[in-house]
This record gives C-alpha cells, sequence and structure tokens, in this order.
C-alpha cells in the first residue's frame, strides 16, 4: 500500500513567510530543510547549518528524524530559524 503523502507548511517566522509544499512521510527534516530554505530565504547560497528545525516550538536536535517519526500530521507547521545569540549553534570541538 503506497503511502499517501504529507501536506505541509514550512515557515520561515523571522521572514514572515511560508512555502505549502507535499512530501512523503519517510523524508527527514534535514532533507525538507535543505530544499525549502532557499526559497524563503530567497537566497540559493543560503547555508543549511546556519538555521535550526522546529515542531511544535521544540527544536529538532536529530534533523534525519522523518515526518513519520515525529507525527507531523496532514497539514503540519516546521519552522526553520536561523541560529542567533539568544540560539547560538551546537558546539562540535
Amino acid at each position: 500500500m503506497a503511502t499517501e503523502p504529507l501536506r505541509i507548511r514550512v515557515i520561515a517566522p523571522d521572514l514572515w513567510r511560508e512555502k505549502k509544499t507535499e512530501y512523503p512521510p519517510e523524508t527527514s527534516v534535514s532533507d525538507i530543510k535543505r530544499e525549502v530554505l532557499p526559497d524563503l530565504v530567497g537566497n540559493s547560497e543560503v547555508d543549511p547549518e546556519a538555521y535550526y528545525v522546529e515542531y511544535f516550538e521544540k527544536e529538532i536536535l536529530d534533523e534525519s528524524k522523518t515526518l513519520s517519526d515525529l507525527d507531523v500530521p496532514q497539514n503540519g507547521v516546521i519552522s526553520l530559524r536561523p541560529y542567533d545569540l539568544d540560539h547560538p549553534p551546537p558546539f562540535h570541538g
């Protein structure tokens, strides 16, 4: 049985932008971020590592998680936010 694609909204709240799109439930949030981010910020050279993903206002630390892993429903909302002084990127050192 084929899995029905999920209609989701990907938003960049700091820019007041959104994109409505569809993805299979097995799509990772990392893949969604890489695909949608350039459209949302209007820059094809944007570094996805400079942004983090939120679902229900909580950062998704493991971006390999899929929409299905997160139980994202039809018309669910995923936010992309830039790291800043109030929310610095994770330290890898």
